[in-house]
């Protein structure tokens, strides 16, 4: 059976590269996208879906989808680090709480309406895969430099609830399976005002979701709830 994949932040670096990476495989059926500006992609397969984190009310146009059979996949691969007007906080003294608000609505709050949204559809699906886009700088373990608070704390809350809807999946059907899985340091947007200062290597967008898509066709119901990375190697938490 061919698959149905869902992918939500289509019009990002790493989204558009999952959106153009799924098309192109002739396993799939239909890539239906979801971002905050539909995509003018003249493609047979791709349904384009106007999403909002900002705007619940949206979540509706949803329905849309309901009519399929089955979803194979669910790859979350929204985030946000920074705008115009948004910073990465280095100190306490830096926090603004209109600013974290609007971090946890894209990392956290947006992401998990979302796939409440798809719970039907999940329901009548076996072994789905939803695949959030995490980062490591949100395990509690591994942090050792501070600073950066509502990018990494709400990535750390992300990561909770990961395997709490792991948990809870898992009481439905125990082949679906949900994972959180960092990119890696990426050239876009999000990242490229940090670039000078990084000293690991940096991927384009089509080299880290080759990684990570490699990393998703091995994952299996024992590995629900965890966090890797692009290499496949589990993040602590």
């Amino acid at each position: 059976m061919k698959q149905n994949i869902i992918i939500a932040g289509s019009s990002g670096s790493i989204g558009g590269e999952f959106t153009k990476q799924y098309t192109d495989d002739p396993n799939v059926e239909k890539v239906v996208t979801l971002s905050r500006n539909v995509n003018n992609l003249n493609h047979e397969k791709i349904q384009s879906i106007k999403i909002d984190y900002s705007n619940e009310a949206t979540f509706k146009n949803l329905d849309e989808i309901s009519k399929l059979d089955s979803i194979s996949k669910v790859i979350i691969a929204t985030g946000i680090l920074h705008t115009d007007q948004i910073k990465p906080e280095k100190s306490i003294d830096s926090i603004a709480a209109e600013d974290m608000k609007q971090v946890f609505q894209v990392n956290v709050f947006g992401p998990i309406l979302l796939v409440k949204k798809l719970i039907p559809l999940i329901k009548k699906s076996k072994g789905v895969k939803i695949v959030f886009l995490t980062a490591r700088v949100g395990s509690i373990s591994d942090n050792v430099l501070g600073g950066w608070h509502s990018y990494r704390s709400s990535k750390s809350a992300l990561n909770m609830m990961i395997k709490n809807l792991a948990i809870e999946l898992k009481r439905l059907n125990k082949e679906h399976v949900v994972i959180g899985i960092h990119p890696g340091t990426v050239k876009s947007h999000l990242s490229e005002p940090f670039l000078r200062h990084v000293k690991h290597d940096i991927f384009n967008p089509k080299e880290s979701v080759d990684l990570m898509t490699q990393v998703i066709s091995k994952v299996s119901q024992t590995d629900s709830g965890k966090c890797f990375d692009f290499s496949g190697k589990v993040i602590e938490p």
